[in-house]
């Protein structure tokens, strides 16, 4: 879910969630430092089938990858492309071990903050050791952090950080920071952040149902905001589906692998969600380059997306490095 806290009006419950912090400190006390595991194969159709639900919202330039000669999947061996990896590693929960709105129960704190926003995240690459097809990788999820924020005159937010690691046979490949942020039920309003910068590229595109479904199904992410329009709408208070904060962050990555400069690769993503993004409402994805290091050997890229409103929905720095 693409909704940051610092962009959004939040309104108090009628019973104060203040009351539930003890709760919620218990719970942190249980939960932080806590470790899962789970192991894939980097699968060539998984990611061909990631490639035929977004390359179509994609520059025309966008790279083609290898493919197998026989069945036509992304052949053994080739480079994921950046956050491919968020299609990867399903989680062994079953429904009836979901929340009520179809996301993960087990990294979400205790009753009443039971409405999730993806906050954003670090993504950090070893460019030496990318993710490959048919590679065995093991991903490490640590809940690394729980901070609960009081606030005068509204309830308070619970946010979570959790740190993925994710290796092959020969190391490191991937770690993500993410950040979560729970609250009480709330409607959720957008607020138009504007942004001026002129981009240095830039490609427009109308989210479908049939992505956000195709990317649900493919990341084995059951959160119903991305689908289930009632509930969406209904429960929720949101004018449509939400576009996914992984899938905005995936455009932006894609964007940019269009845009890459030769012999350089993507080391590091830090990026922030501002403001929600709808189904089958125009948006921009966006890319300004702010300058190489004294050394040349990195660069720098802001990316940014603006939806139908003019508004800044998602924002970050990526760092690139000479391979």
């Amino acid at each position: 879910m693409l909704v940051p806290v610092t962009a959004v009006r939040l309104m108090s419950s009628d019973s104060p969630a203040s009351s539930h912090l003890d709760t919620v400190f218990a719970w942190k006390e249980s939960t932080v430092g806590s470790k899962s595991v789970l192991r894939d194969r980097m699968d060539g159709r998984q990611i061909t089938l990631l490639d035929q639900s977004i390359r179509p919202y994609l520059p025309a330039n966008y790279p083609n990858y290898p493919r197998d000669a026989e069945v036509g999947d992304v052949a053994a061996g080739a480079i994921l492309p950046p956050a491919a990896h968020l299609v990867y590693f399903p989680s062994h929960t079953t429904e009836p071990e979901l929340a009520p709105d179809g996301y993960h129960a087990d990294e979400a704190p205790p009753h009443p903050f039971v409405q999730r926003v993806w906050a954003g995240g670090l993504i950090e690459f070893a460019p030496a050791n990318p993710l490959r097809v048919g590679h065995l990788t093991t991903q490490t999820k640590t809940i690394k952090t729980v901070d609960i924020k009081e606030r005068s005159g509204a309830d308070p937010l619970v946010f979570v950080k959790l740190c993925l690691d994710m290796c092959n046979d020969t190391g490191l490949c991937v770690t993500e920071y993410r950040d979560l942020a729970y609250m009480v039920p709330t409607n959720l309003q957008r607020k138009i952040v504007s942004y001026n910068k002129q981009p240095d590229f830039s490609h427009t595109i109308t989210p479908s149902e049939i992505l956000l479904f195709r990317y649900s199904a493919l990341s084995w992410n059951s959160h119903r905001i991305h689908y289930d329009a009632p509930y969406a709408c209904g429960v929720e208070n949101h004018p449509g589906l939400l576009v996914h904060g992984p899938l905005t962050c995936t455009l932006l990555l894609q964007l940019l692998q269009s845009h890459m400069p030769a012999g350089m690769a993507l080391k590091s993503f830090d990026y922030r969600a501002i403001s929600p993004l709808y189904c089958a409402q125009s948006l921009s994805l966006n890319g300004r380059w702010i300058g190489p290091d004294s050394t040349g050997e990195t660069s720098r890229c802001e990316l940014w997306v603006a939806n139908n409103e003019g508004g800044v929905s998602m924002k970050g720095v990526a760092t690139v490095a000479r391979l």
